[in-house]
């Protein structure tokens, strides 16, 4: 009874927040949904876990650079908007653990993300970057950054081939820490566009891209809701009881740019098939 007063008080010395910012994740929601008080932890527990994975996936680094680096004097910003579609997965009847986690038991089918990134070449085919957005109707945001190296590239009419290591964290949010270690490989071209060879001005790069996420949480509550909801730490190496492993998960992706006189568009998508797709869309400048 102590702790459904303590949870009440909560909510609503909080609300003015909420009220201003709807989208944000809110886990003392979980503990109630259509008014009755959810008891089942196991059900809650699964319901965490799959909302971290989708969550650790909206905010990883997403597959939407070509194949070929920048080059050493190489120089790169753009700015785009990401479409996190968190209701294209079939919930099996059960409500969406963004639901859940929702003050207002609705949350958005589609999550905003306006996103700024910077990209600089670096010797022997390396490139470091980094990006911020902000997840759209929320006080939280999303930063990363990330370094890739070719190991193949501009032997055509062979592909590129390169790698990418980086890390993005979810920030903003008192009741969770989460991100996403990505580790990815990719292969695609560049092509000249236009109809005088040797003259042309424009190019094209499309790409596919393979990537394991490896998705780690800690949610900083009450500790007697972190235990009714079943809120697991994960993380790499944990020898907490409370703890497990980093979540795993594959995703696939692909995009394409085009290139004229120096600016350029992208269009790139990814879907992890234990979470949720993702759809970019950006515009910049490649020096």
């Amino acid at each position: 009874m102590r702790r459904r007063l303590l949870v009440s008080v909560l909510l609503v010395s909080a609300s003015p927040a909420w009220a201003s910012w709807p989208e944000d994740i809110d886990l003392y929601s979980m503990l109630d949904q259509d008014g009755d008080p959810v008891v089942d932890r196991e059900l809650l527990g699964n319901s965490y876990r799959q909302l971290v994975m989708e969550l650790g996936t909206m905010v990883s680094n997403k597959p939407v650079t070509p194949a070929e680096t920048l080059g050493l004097d190489g120089f790169d910003v753009d700015i785009s908007n990401q479409f996190i579609l968190t209701e294209a997965i079939d919930r099996k009847g059960e409500p969406s653990p963004w639901s859940r986690a929702h003050v207002d038991e609705n949350s958005t089918p589609y999550h905003m993300i306006p996103t700024f990134s910077v990209r600089k070449g670096l010797p022997l085919s390396t490139e470091i970057g980094g990006s911020m957005g902000w997840i759209g109707g929320s006080s939280t945001g999303v930063v990363g950054g990330f370094a890739r190296v070719a190991v193949f590239e501009g032997y055509r009419p062979l592909p590129d081939i390169s790698l990418k290591l980086g890390y993005s964290g979810y920030v903003g949010n008192d009741q969770l820490d989460c991100g996403a270690l990505d580790l990815s490989a990719t292969i695609g071209t560049t092509a000249p566009v236009g109809r005088l060879p040797g003259v042309n001005s424009g190019q094209i790069s499309p790409w596919f891209t393979f990537t394991t996420l490896r998705v780690s949480a800690n949610a900083t509550i009450d500790q007697d809701v972190e235990n009714d909801i079943g809120a697991l730490r994960y993380a790499k190496n944990t020898k907490d009881e409370q703890g497990a492993a980093a979540i795993a998960i594959p995703e696939f992706g692909a995009g394409v740019q085009f290139v004229s006189t120096g600016a350029h568009l992208r269009l790139a998508v990814s879907w992890a098939p234990a979470t949720i797709p993702v759809i970019v869309s950006g515009f910049g400048f490649t020096f």
